[in-house]
């Protein structure tokens, strides 16, 4: 008798990770704050603690929209992570 985890391994199994538009936005939003938490104290962010964060933005272009703003930031004052954690608390707030 063939052990189902040998069957399962023969399968070829494979899982998409973006399944919607709006969790390939969120994934750009993780990759660019654990590119600044590389070498630090912090511990990598994952998607779903990030989508939680950016449930206060309902469209993906509020989504798109911030994102722009929080690269555009980064690439004049040097963070990311700065704009984005301490102006989402701002949008909370509203």
């Amino acid at each position: 008798m063939v052990k189902l985890s040998e069957q399962l391994k023969d399968l070829n199994l494979t899982v998409k990770s973006v399944t919607s538009e709006r969790a390939e936005i969120v994934k750009m939003f993780v990759d660019e704050i654990n590119k600044e938490r590389e070498g630090t104290k912090w511990k990598p962010v994952t998607g779903r603690s990030v989508a939680i964060q950016l449930s206060c933005l309902k469209t993906n272009f509020e989504l798109y929209n911030w994102l722009s703003q929080c690269r555009d930031y980064k690439n004049r004052n040097g963070s990311f992570g700065k704009i984005y954690y301490g102006a989402l608390d701002l949008k909370k707030k509203k």
